[in-house]
């Protein structure tokens, strides 16, 4: 037996199969996140950039372009790219800054959201009736582990 494919200890056995659970949907929502950057013409950064996008103006936050390029791991030059990519397409706009005239943020289109909607759509409503069907408790303790798993990723 290779210890490190089937652990002879039976809770790091456990705690492999919630890892190898993990690795399964996100595989899952890496092809998802594929096709629709397939359908839609866009690059899978260009959608990675949106999502990441997204989640700033969810959590408040002042989503400017070093800001993206340190969220996508990329180069300030490689951003611009995905910037003007997503320019092009209408599916972002670069805004001024309401508290500093000289920088500018970046916001999803309308239309990009739509555009987002309409694919994942019926995906986002199988996972939020998933996440419904859990007790609060449950819920709480998925979202802790969830949140520990992203802060161990880095």
């Amino acid at each position: 037996m290779r210890e490190r494919v089937t652990p002879a200890d039976p809770e790091r056995t456990a705690a492999l199969e919630l890892v190898h659970r993990l690795r399964d949907v996100a595989l899952k929502l890496e092809l998802a996140i594929g096709e629709f950057a397939h359908t839609s013409g866009l690059h899978s950064t260009d959608v990675r950039a949106l999502v990441r996008l997204l989640d700033a103006e969810r959590a408040g936050v002042d989503a400017t372009p070093s800001w993206l390029a340190q969220q996508l791991g990329m180069t300030s030059q490689a951003t611009t790219a995905v910037i003007h990519r997503l320019e092009a397409a209408g599916h972002v706009e670069r805004l001024r800054s309401r508290s500093d005239a000289r920088s500018t943020h970046l916001q999803v289109s309308d239309s990009a959201v739509d555009l987002g909607w309409q694919f994942f759509g019926p995906l986002l409503d199988r996972l939020i009736a998933t996440a419904q069907a859990l007790d609060t408790s449950e819920q709480t303790l998925v979202k802790d582990y969830l949140g520990a798993v992203s802060d161990a990723l880095g």
